[in-house]
C-alpha cells in the first residue's frame, strides 16, 4: 500500500504542479502510508501489551499465593533456594521458569523481568528487502554502482553541453564501460554471486541510457535499430536475472532502464518514442514475470511506468496526441492487469488466492485517470473506455474462473468486482442521469440478490451502494418531474424501478436474513424505507402532474390509500412483517393530509376532491384496523382513538365551513359546529356507546375513556372561548336569552360533559379517580356561572344596545345593576335550596357568592351617582339579603355532614 499511496501522490501532484507537485504529491503518500502503518502496528502492540499485562497480574497472585515456597523446594540446590530466599515479597511483577534438576523434578527459579531474556523484533517484509540489497561487504559495492551509474548520466549530459570529446567517443566509453561490468559480473557469478550481480545490474542501466541517447538525442542510429537495441539489452538483463535467480539484478537492470531518459535529461516533441521505449522495458518485465513471482520488480514496472506517464501526461496526454499515446496506455493497461495474474499463480500454496491489491486496483484507477485526460473531446469516449475495460475485467474474471476456480477465487472476486465497477461508470457515462439511475437500481438489485445467493459480502455492499446511489443521481439529473403520458413516461418509469429495485432488495434480505454480515442489521429496513419514500413521493408528484386543480387533493389522497390497502393485501401473501408499516401508516398519513389542507387556506375539508378522498381513507383505515385486529387482538389505543378525533374535527370543520360558505351572515351558526360536533360525538358514546356495532362496542372503554375525553375537554374550552368572545347573533332569528345557537350549543355542551363524566366512572373505573365528585361539580358549578353571566351579558348587548366589548360592558351601569341583581337571586336560590338539603358546602358557596355582591356594590354600583340602576340593585340586593336571612339560614355542622 505504500507504493500505490506514493505513486497516487506522484500522480496527482505531478498533474496538478508538474514535478514539484510530484516530488511532493509523492512525500505526501509516502508520508500518509507510513503513518497508517505505524498505526495499525501500534494498535497490536498495545492489544499485546495489555495482554501480557494481564497475564503477568496472574502470575504475580499465583506467586503470592505460594509464599514463593512450592511443595517439591526441599530438594533444590542449595544455590536455587538461596536465590528465592533473597527475594522480597512485594508488589513488584515477578516471571519465572522451569529448569529440570532430575528427570522426575522441576525446580522452579523466579526471576525479575529486567533479567529475562528478551526475544528480537522480526524485522518486516521491506526491512528484509533493504538488509538484503545492502549489507555486509556488498554495501560500498552496491553504493558505488548507482554512484557511478549517476556519474556516467552527468558525465553524459556535461560531454554534450560542453562539446569535450567527439559524440561518438563519448557514447562508445559509456558503451564499453556497461559491457565491460556485464562481463565481469557474469565471471563472478559463482565466485561472488551478490558482487557480480551488483555488476551486472549497472552495465544495464548504462547500456540503456547508452542506446537510447544514441538514439534519440543524437540520431546517430536509426529508430528501429536502437530499439532493437533496447529490446535485446532488456532481454539480456532478463535473462540474465532469471539464470542467477536475482531479483536484485532485475531490480537494478530495470531501475536504470527506467531512469535513464530523465538522468540524461532527454526531452521531446512526441511522446511515441519515450512510451515505446518504456513498451520494451516492462515487455522484459512481463517476460520475467512469466518465469519468477518477484513482486518487487512488478511493483518497480508499474510506479516507474505511471509517473512518467503521469508527468508527461500535462503535456502528452491531450486529445491531439491521442492516436500516439492511446496505444501505449492500453499496452501498460494489458501488461500490469496481467501481472497480478501471473504472480498469484506462481505462488507457494500457503499463498493461494493472494491479491496483490496495489497492481489489481491501482492499475485501472491510475489508466482510468490518464484516459479521461486523453478523451476530453470525444463524445462517449468514456462510456466506451468504461465499456471495454468491464468487458475485459469480466472476461478475464471468467477465463480464471474456468482454469483455475479454487486456486484463483480471490482474484477472480476482485476482477468481476471492478468489471461491475466500470460496467456501471459506462451509464452515466453514456446516458443522462435517468437512465443512469434506473440501469443502476436494477444492477444494484441483482447485485443483492447474487450476493445472497453466493454469499458475497462484497457484492452485497456494492449492491446497497448502487441503490442507493441511483436514487440520488436521479435527483440531481431533473428531479421528479413528468411526461406528456401519465405513467408511461420516462420519469416515473425510472422512479419505479428505483423503489421496485429497493424494495426487492429488501425482500430478498428478509428471506436471508441468517446470511447477512454484522454490519447488514438496518439494511432491510433502510432499504424498504428508501423504496417505500421513491413510491409515495414520485406517485404523489404524477398524480399531481396529471389531475385536475378541483381533484388533486382527492387524487393524491386516494394514491395513498389504494397503496396502503395493497401493502395490506400483500402482507400475510408474502409473509413479510415490514409491510405492515405503510399500511399502517395510512393513519399518520390522513392526519398529514389534514394539516396540509388547513395551511393551504382550504375551507372546508370536501373541496378539491376530498368530497371522495375522505371517505375513501376512513373506509379504507378501519378496513385495515379490523384486517389487523384478527393478527393482532391487542392494537395500541391510538389506532382507535386518533380516528375518532380525525371524524369530528373533520366533520366540525365541514359544517362550519359550508355554513361560512353558503349561508353569509350566520357566523354565530358557523361557530357553534365546532362546539356541537365534538358534544355530539361525546353524548353517542356515553348514551349509546355500548349499542353501536364494531369498533365501539369491542373496545367501549377506550373509545369511552380516551376517546371521549379530550373530545369533552375541547367542547368546554370552545363553551368559554365562544361564550366569553362572542355576542350570539342568531340572525336570521330574533335574539332571545337560551333560545339561540351559542346558548342552545353551550347547553349542548354542558350536557356531553355531565354524560361523559357518568360514562368514565361507569365504564373506565381507573380513569374515574382522576374526575373526583367535588373538584369535578365544583368545575361544571363554575362553567354554568360563567355561561349564566355570559348570557345576561349578551341580552343586554342585544336589548340595551350596549356594545359587546369588555370596556363597554364593564362601564354600563345597566350591566352592572343586572349582574348584582342576578348575583344576589342566584345566592338566595343556592341558599334556601341548601339549607332545605342540609348541604352546608352549597350554602358556604351562595354566602361566597353574596358576599362578591356586597363588594361589587361598594365598589362599581356606588359610583353611578343618581343614577336607577343604582337604586335598582341596592334596593333588590337589600331586599333580597333580607329574604336569605329568613328563608336560609346556615346548615347546621352535623346536618351536612361536612364543614
Amino acid at each position: 500500500m505504500t507504493l500505490l499511496f506514493t505513486a497516487i501522490g506522484i500522480i496527482v501532484g505531478g498533474m496538478l504542479f508538474h514535478f514539484a507537485g510530484a516530488l511532493s504529491g509523492g512525500i505526501i503518500g509516502f508520508l500518509s502510508a507510513y503513518l497508517h502503518d505505524l498505526r495499525q502496528r501500534q494498535e497490536a502492540v498495545e492489544k499485546e501489551l495489555a495482554r501480557l499485562a494481564r497475564r503477568l497480574g496472574e502470575l504475580t497472585k499465583e506467586a503470592k499465593r505460594e509464599n514463593f515456597a512450592p511443595a517439591y523446594s526441599e530438594k533444590m540446590p542449595d544455590e536455587v533456594v538461596r536465590v528465592q530466599a533473597d527475594m522480597p515479597v512485594d508488589d513488584e511483577t515477578l516471571s519465572f521458569t522451569f529448569i529440570a534438576a532430575e528427570p522426575a523434578k522441576e525446580e522452579r527459579i523466579w526471576r525479575r523481568p529486567q533479567d529475562m531474556p528478551v526475544k528480537p523484533e522480526q524485522p518486516s517484509p521491506l526491512e528484509k528487502w533493504l538488509s538484503s540489497l545492502f549489507n555486509g561487504e556488498n554495501l560500498l559495492v552496491k553504493m558505488g554502482v548507482v554512484i557511478l551509474f549517476f556519474g556516467v548520466s552527468f558525465l553524459l549530459k556535461y560531454a554534450a553541453q560542453h562539446g569535450l570529446f567527439p559524440l561518438e567517443l563519448r557514447l562508445a566509453a559509456a558503451a564499453l564501460g556497461g559491457c565491460a561490468l556485464l562481463a565481469i559480473g557474469w565471471q563472478l557469478r559463482d565466485d561472488r554471486p551478490v558482487y557480480a550481480q551488483v555488476l551486472q545490474g549497472g552495465g544495464s542501466g548504462i547500456l540503456y541510457l547508452t542506446v537510447y541517447a544514441t538514439m534519440h538525442l543524437y540520431q546517430l542510429i536509426p529508430v528501429g535499430f536502437g530499439f532493437a537495441l533496447l529490446v535485446a539489452i532488456c532481454a539480456l538483463s532478463a535473462i540474465l536475472a532469471v539464470a542467477q535467480d536475482s531479483r536484485s539484478l532485475a531490480l537494478m537492470g530495470s531501475a536504470g532502464g527506467f531512469l535513464a531518459p530523465q538522468l540524461a535529461g532527454i526531452a521531446s516533441s512526441s511522446p511515441a518514442m519515450l512510451l515505446g521505449y518504456y513498451a520494451i522495458l516492462n515487455g522484459g518485465i512481463l517476460a520475467i514475470a512469466l518465469r519468477r513471482a518477484w513482486r518487487e520488480l512488478n511493483l518497480l514496472g508499474f510506479v516507474g511506468t505511471f509517473i512518467v506517464s503521469a508527468l508527461w501526461g500535462s503535456q502528452f496526454y491531450r486529445p491531439e496526441h491521442f492516436f500516439s499515446v492511446e496505444p501505449f496506455l492500453v499496452l501498460f493497461f494489458l501488461v500490469y492487469a496481467t501481472l497480478p495474474v501471473l504472480y498469484a499463480r506462481q505462488e507457494p500454496t500457503l499463498l493461494d488466492g493472494y491479491i496483490d491489491c496495489t497492481l489489481v486496483f491501482g492499475t485501472p484507477i491510475v489508466v482510468f485517470a490518464l484516459q479521461s485526460a486523453l478523451m476530453r473531446t470525444f463524445e462517449y469516449g468514456m462510456a466506451w473506455s468504461a465499456l471495454g475495460v468491464a468487458g475485459f475485467y469480466i472476461t478475464l474474471a471468467a477465463r480464471m474462473f474456468r482454469s483455475e476456480p479454487g486456486r484463483l477465487r480471490s482474484l477472480v472476486e476482485a476482477f468481476l468486482a471492478l468489471g461491475t465497477v466500470f460496467g456501471t461508470l459506462t451509464i452515466p457515462l453514456a446516458f443522462d442521469g435517468r437512465w443512469t439511475s434506473a440501469a443502476w437500481s436494477i444492477e444494484g438489485a441483482a447485485l443483492v440478490w447474487v450476493g445472497l445467493r453466493q454469499q458475497r459480502n462484497l457484492a452485497r455492499a456494492f449492491g446497497y451502494l448502487l441503490l442507493i446511489g441511483s436514487g440520488v443521481v436521479f435527483l440531481a439529473h431533473g428531479g421528479l418531474t413528468s411526461g406528456v403520458w401519465p405513467v408511461l413516461n420516462g420519469s416515473y418509469i425510472g422512479s419505479l424501478l428505483v423503489s421496485g429495485a429497493a424494495l426487492f432488495s429488501a425482500f430478498m434480505i428478509s428471506r436471508n436474513e441468517e446470511t447477512l454480515s454484522s454490519y447488514e442489521g438496518l439494511a432491510e429496513p433502510a432499504l424498504f424505507a428508501w423504496g417505500i419514500m421513491w413510491w409515495y413521493v414520485s406517485g404523489l408528484c404524477e398524480v399531481g402532474a396529471h389531475t385536475s386543480s378541483d381533484l388533486t387533493f382527492g387524487a393524491s389522497l386516494s394514491f395513498v390509500v389504494i397503496s396502503c390497502l395493497a401493502y395490506n393485501f400483500l402482507r400475510p401473501r408474502l409473509d413479510w412483517h415490514l409491510l405492515e408499516w405503510p399500511a399502517i401508516g395510512l393513519l399518520p398519513a390522513m392526519i398529514c393530509f389534514a394539516l396540509l389542507q388547513a395551511f393551504a387556506g382550504s375551507r372546508y375539508p370536501s373541496l378539491h376532491g376530498g368530497w371522495f378522498g375522505w371517505p375513501l381513507a376512513l373506509a379504507a383505515w378501519y378496513f385495515i384496523l379490523h384486517g389487523n385486529r384478527q393478527r393482532q387482538p391487542q392494537l395500541p389505543i391510538l389506532v382507535h382513538i386518533t380516528p375518532w378525533w380525525l371524524i369530528s374535527v373533520l366533520a366540525a370543520w365541514e359544517l362550519h365551513g359550508r355554513i361560512a360558505a353558503h349561508l353569509p351572515g350566520m357566523e354565530t351558526w358557523a361557530l357553534c359546529a365546532w362546539g356541537a360536533v365534538p358534544a355530539l360525538m361525546v353524548l353517542l358514546i356515553s348514551r349509546r356507546g355500548a349499542i353501536l356495532p364494531w369498533p365501539i362496542k369491542d373496545n367501549l372503554s377506550i373509545y369511552t375513556g380516551a376517546g371521549s375525553a379530550p373530545l369533552a375537554m375541547a367542547a368546554w374550552l370552545w363553551l368559554l372561548f365562544a361564550n366569553l368572545t362572542q355576542a350570539g347573533n342568531p340572525w336570521p332569528l330574533p335574539y332571545l336569552p337560551l333560545i339561540n345557537p351559542l346558548d342552545g350549543t353551550s347547553l349542548l355542551v354542558l350536557v356531553s360533559l355531565i354524560g361523559c363524566y357518568r360514562a368514565i366512572h361507569r365504564t373506565v373505573p381507573e380513569l374515574s379517580q382522576w374526575l373526583p365528585q367535588r373538584e369535578s361539580g365544583m368545575v361544571l358549578a363554575g362553567t354554568g356561572f360563567i355561561w349564566l353571566n355570559t348570557i345576561l351579558l349578551r341580552s343586554v348587548h342585544h336589548w340595551c344596545g350596549v356594545p359587546f366589548t369588555a370596556h363597554a360592558l364593564f362601564a354600563s351601569l345597566t350591566v352592572q345593576a343586572t349582574l348584582s341583581i342576578c348575583w344576589c337571586l342566584l345566592a338566595l336560590t343556592v341558599m334556601t335550596f341548601a339549607t332545605r338539603r342540609g348541604l352546608r358546602p352549597a350554602w358556604l358557596a351562595g354566602a361566597a357568592l353574596l358576599g362578591a355582591v356586597l363588594i361589587k356594590l361598594f365598589l362599581v354600583d356606588l359610583s353611578g351617582h343618581g343614577s336607577v340602576a343604582r337604586i335598582v340593585s341596592f334596593i333588590v340586593v337589600g331586599i333580597v339579603m333580607l329574604l336569605i336571612g329568613w328563608l336560609s339560614p346556615v346548615p347546621p355542622r352535623e346536618a351536612g355532614g361536612v364543614s
